[in-house]
């Protein structure tokens, strides 16, 4: 395994030789027992790639991610209605937001809470893969030979559980397609990216789809759903650590906020040119906390030679992101105003999307999302330091899960709406989306 420690490392070989670093490990395991093959994170570099890549251009491209405007602003409303009604459960209300965008995008179904059967098919498909193991941290991976040793095998353990997770993970790709599928069969459906894959690829109907087809929308709409969910999630989790730590940031972001949008109306996307502070707060937020630490691993599909090293066929190449972003002075310090001092420092969107030809194709829809969760909590939320019997607040710990998505460990905080005004604001918003 190789690990890219530099920005220069990185884009010389990730992005200036992506011809040949843009293929993904096999990963036995994962891929062949567990069922994530089709996942689009997952499929090797060639002709079925890059048609999950241009199934996901079509909808989330820089231009088209306009067209899904209304269903983040509707769900914005709908997340700071539920701050307002359950306070302390702001994580779940991340969780919920961040998965209604995601599913209404890609399968038209509306998710009222983090209950949704859908929810939750992705829920256990995720949770199970992770308890059993790290992808090339079981003897499998090491040993390919070994996922042919039948389940009632004395060391067939990790193929018990794989057939387990295997279910789970069939059950996420299936189920909502299926969904979508009949939906469309009976008339009911809402436009959604599932559907007008479907309709590209069979106009005759639903009926004359190839497998191949079916594989290859499963594939690419679970992954959009699995990939951002928990992604944007992260971040505004992270968001408001930074703010119970950083009083003096939410104060000056708020500031910003009120000169350019007063208080009757929440922000839009044409105000985000006239935000600057709280660029560099989201900026600063990504790069403190990078969401997915080591990115996504690249394998090495030909020989190469890069400064004097020769990096045989086969290597598996990992990026590591995190160290890419703390390359800056006092890297552990929350800082925005380091973007203001130095307007040439490294932007973490140019990396924490990742590099060349795997870079998220669906970044531009969670660039967006993340912006304008941010920006309306920071127009009709007071974020502050919880307060224990004695009045006293808690300073919470700076500690993160240790996991392939580093969101922070839990911690105590105050959220509380502005003005009583603010609810009456996004039920007009809302009143004003719908009748649309």
């Amino acid at each position: 395994m190789l690990i890219l420690n530099s920005l220069e490392a990185a884009q010389d070989l990730l992005h200036t030789r992506s011809s040949i670093y843009s293929d993904r490990p096999n990963f036995i395991l994962l891929n062949d027992l567990m069922g994530w093959h089709n996942a689009s994170t997952h499929v090797r570099y060639g002709p079925r790639f890059r048609r999950h890549r241009r199934f996901i251009h079509q909808t989330f491209n820089q231009r088209s991610v306009e067209d899904l405007r209304p269903v983040q602003e509707k769900e914005i409303c709908y997340l700071i209605q539920d701050i307002i009604n359950k306070p302390d459960k702001v994580n779940q209300h991340f969780q919920r937001f961040a998965a209604a965008t995601i599913m209404k995008v890609t399968y038209g179904a509306d998710v009222k809470s983090n209950d949704d059967p859908l929810v939750q098919l992705a829920h256990r498909a995720g949770s199970l893969t992770i308890q059993s193991g790290t992808p090339a941290a079981t003897l499998v991976d090491y040993i390919p030979v070994m996922k042919y040793i039948p389940t009632w095998a004395p060391l067939a353990g990790f193929k018990r559980n794989a057939v387990i997770v295997k279910e789970a993970v069939d059950s996420m790709f299936s189920i909502p397609y299926e969904m979508v599928k009949s939906q469309m069969a009976s008339g009911t459906c809402s436009p959604c990216l599932t559907s007008r894959l479907i309709e590209a690829c069979s106009p005759d109907g639903v009926h004359c789809l190839s497998r191949e087809d079916e594989e290859d929308i499963k594939g690419v709409a679970g992954t959009m759903y699995a990939a951002a969910e928990d992604t944007t999630h992260c971040v505004l989790s992270t968001f408001v650590l930074a703010m119970v730590l950083h009083p003096q940031v939410f104060k000056k972001a708020q500031a910003e906020m009120d000169s350019v949008i007063g208080s009757d109306r929440l922000p839009t996307f044409e105000d985000r040119s006239s935000l600057p502070y709280l660029e560099c707060v989201i900026k600063e937020v990504c790069r403190w906390n990078v969401p997915i630490p080591l990115g996504m691993p690249h394998r090495l599909m030909d020989d190469d030679v890069y400064r004097n090293y020769h990096i045989p066929k086969g290597t598996t190449v990992m990026a590591n992101i995190h160290s890419i972003l703390h390359n800056c002075p006092q890297p552990q310090l929350f800082c925005p105003e380091r973007y203001i001092e130095d307007p040439h420092l490294l932007d973490p969107k140019d990396v924490i999307f990742g590099f060349g030809r795997r870079r998220c194709p669906g970044r531009h829809f969670g660039d967006r999302s993340v912006w304008l969760a941010v920006a309306s909590l920071v127009c009709t939320m007071v974020i502050s330091r919880a307060k224990d019997d004695a009045g006293n607040e808690i300073i919470p710990e700076i500690a993160f899960v240790d996991a392939f998505v580093h969101h922070p460990a839990e911690f105590l905080y105050s959220i509380t709406p502005r003005s009583e005004k603010i609810s009456m604001m996004t039920d007009q918003e809302l009143l004003r989306i719908l009748n649309a």
